[in-house]
């Protein structure tokens, strides 16, 4: 099985790419966004499902949704039925790659869809993040963690201010843009999803990825912006919430 790569680019000044990417403030969908982890106390840790790689994102806005993933993953901690893509009327699961530079790794996560507005009020509310998860994503969450991860007694960081702006055209290529504020981090992603061809190897198909991903940076430095290095974001911004 040959899976998606979504490839990324990390942006640390998102006001002048913005500006140089001719995009509005006002152009994009605006939600907030929190993530699960571990109440104090309870490991040495400061964010112990993150450090195990699970990820548990809360949003919020015109559409909600949760999302479980596992960030980095192995294929053979995935056990049935999360060795292949599904999806059902509740829960859409996906494997696929993310590539950030030359950092890259095996995702795999499980979304679920809620109506809107509904999980800000039970963030609001101080709602444990594990009990509005979907039976199948807490089953993932047992069946594909490694055994000693922490999975009770959650709380929500957040929120976080999200801005998107879908099917943006940057010469060749196509991407989705998400902005993330809270605190002192303010920072903007780039991401071109890249599908398999019928028929296509797995070489070809990661030399097809290596070549948009090219593509995506020297159009990003042509106006005058430099692709960041500055660690995965879901950990800074989780740092600036438990600084704040």
């Amino acid at each position: 099985m040959i899976t998606p790569i979504d490839i990324k680019v990390n942006l640390d000044d998102p006001s002048p790419a913005l500006s140089a990417l001719d995009l509005t403030h006002q152009q994009g969908r605006h939600r907030e966004i929190w993530f699960a982890e571990v109440r104090p106390g309870v490991t040495e840790s400061p964010f112990p499902l993150l450090s195990n790689h699970l990820i548990i994102r809360i949003r919020s806005g015109d559409v909600d949704d949760l999302t479980v993933k596992l960030r980095p993953c192995r294929q053979d901690q995935l056990a049935e039925p999360w060795t292949h893509p599904f999806h059902t009327d509740a829960v859409s699961y996906r494997l696929g790659w993310d590539w950030s530079g030359t950092h890259r790794v095996l995702t795999a996560s499980a979304v679920c869809g809620r109506s809107p507005g509904s999980l800000a009020a039970e963030m609001a509310d101080g709602t444990d993040p594990l009990s509005v998860l979907d039976p199948a994503q807490r089953q993932f969450v047992v069946t594909c963690t490694p055994v000693g991860v922490p999975i009770d007694h959650l709380r929500a960081l957040g929120p976080i201010s999200s801005t998107t702006w879908s099917d943006i055209t940057i010469d060749q290529c196509t991407v989705d843009i998400e902005r993330w504020t809270v605190g002192d981090v303010d920072l903007l992603e780039l991401c071109e999803q890249i599908h398999p061809h019928d028929g296509e190897s797995l070489d070809e198909f990661e030399a097809r990825a290596a070549a948009r991903q090219q593509s995506l940076e020297r159009s990003i430095r042509r106006r005058g912006l430099e692709p960041a290095d500055t660690g995965a974001k879901t950990e800074r911004v989780l740092t600036s919430l438990t600084r704040a």
